[in-house]
């Protein structure tokens, strides 16, 4: 079964900005897992991208790159992320809990 998380607004700024995403305008039965997690420091909105080995999230006790052994918008890790190795890919809200088993990010131009 495939759910839809769409955004009105996606940017994503420039290698200066370390790719902070900005989401705004959310519709669809997915849930608005990346600005509006159960808990506020889960969110990827307005979070700079991190990597294992560039760690840009808001944990200043962890890396959640090297922890989740990939690169998403973390802050203090995260509800949302499509790329997860082990264990499996998530999307949580305050309602759902979705196990990724596959994903799509579409941008239209």
């Amino acid at each position: 079964m495939w759910h839809l998380a769409e955004y009105s607004t996606f940017s994503i700024s420039d290698e200066a900005g370390k790719y902070r995403l900005t989401v705004a305008g959310y519709s669809g039965d997915a849930g608005d897992a990346m600005s509006e997690a159960y808990y506020s420091t889960w969110n990827a909105n307005r979070q700079k991208f991190s990597t294992p080995d560039s760690d840009n999230d808001g944990c200043t006790s962890c890396s959640c790159a090297i922890d989740r052994s990939h690169g998403w918008w973390f802050n203090r890790c995260t509800t949302s992320s499509l790329n997860y190795v082990d264990g499996g890919s998530i999307w949580t809200t305050d309602t759902s809990v979705y196990d990724v088993q596959a994903s799509r990010m579409l941008v239209k131009l």
